[in-house]
């Protein structure tokens, strides 16, 4: 490899690194990786531009330790029978004499970075940075609970429930968008929680499940244990009364009502009886929860 190759290479690894620290800074990768491995963003991204910078202002060729098998080679090579009257069987002698063999070989370092950057820059420019809603669906917006993923159990009886989770001002639980959905999956937890005045906070999607009367949309949050990858939707439905102000998809709202549970196909659901919903400031990263 040569120094221009290498400095080439550098460049792009100091590219790479200013990505990084760009998405750090700009906060961008709160939507694709939990809070807590965050600052692995900022240290990957120094030491890049570290590697790269070094690359660049010192390339340090590799040279041949051992040039007298390189030159064996090339007369071994040229040392072949050479049939000057054959006309099937034309050479030609310079390159032998020159050392000037000519060899395919594929793209560039100078092509390799532009296929890496271009395309790169593109889906920075152009990325939503959120999951459409096809594919929140993909990720269990309109997915059943399920027992064996309880990851938050709720208090088992009301004085927990009252000593544990805060109200507000309307006296309705401060309730986790998980802990009303898994409680769709326990009777005895069902028991406890229908009824009960709550708020759940978190983002807006349409209903497709149940409404026909089309009075209701879906309030759901994203969880995350390490990245984008692990993500998981869960949700709530909302049951507007009639002639009330209804949100947009994508609105981060908080809603409050009356939690209760429904059968839909054999499968309880949860449902939110909804008394009023309000436009909520989103937080830093969808995946911190404020209660």
């Amino acid at each position: 490899m040569t120094a221009l190759h290498t400095r080439l290479f550098g460049l792009l690894a100091t590219s790479w690194g200013a990505i990084l620290i760009y998405f750090y800074h700009s906060t961008r990768v709160k939507d694709y990786l939990a809070a807590d491995f965050h600052h692995f963003i900022l240290f990957g991204g120094i030491g890049m531009i570290i590697l790269g910078v070094y690359s660049i202002i010192n390339p340090q060729p590799k040279k041949d330790s051992h040039p007298e098998i390189n030159n064996h080679d090339h007369d071994a090579d040229c040392a072949h029978d050479h049939h000057e009257d054959d006309p099937a069987h034309p050479h030609e002698h310079e390159d032998c004499e020159s050392g000037d063999h000519h060899h395919e070989e594929g793209h560039g370092p100078l092509v390799t970075i532009l296929l890496t950057i271009i395309p790169l820059t593109l889906a920075m420019s152009h990325t939503r940075d959120k999951l459409s809603n096809q594919g929140l669906s993909k990720k269990g917006l309109y997915e059943t609970p399920s027992l064996t993923n309880a990851g938050d159990i709720p208090p088992f009886t009301r004085e927990d429930l009252e000593k544990r989770v805060s109200k507000n001002q309307h006296g309705e639980f401060e309730l986790r968008m998980i802990t009303a959905y898994y409680a769709a999956g326990d009777r005895e937890i069902q028991d406890i929680f229908d009824g009960l005045p709550v708020e759940l906070e978190g983002r807006i999607a349409p209903e497709k499940i149940n409404n026909e009367a089309g009075d209701r949309m879906r309030v759901f949050r994203s969880i995350i244990t390490c990245c984008a990858a692990d993500l998981q939707v869960v949700g709530v439905s909302l049951q507007f009364p009639e002639r009330s102000t209804r949100p947009k998809s994508e609105d981060w709202v908080k809603a409050g009502g009356i939690l209760t549970f429904e059968t839909v196909n054999g499968t309880v659901l949860p449902l939110l009886k909804v008394r009023e919903v309000v436009q909520a400031e989103e937080p830093y990263s969808e995946f911190r929860l404020r209660q």
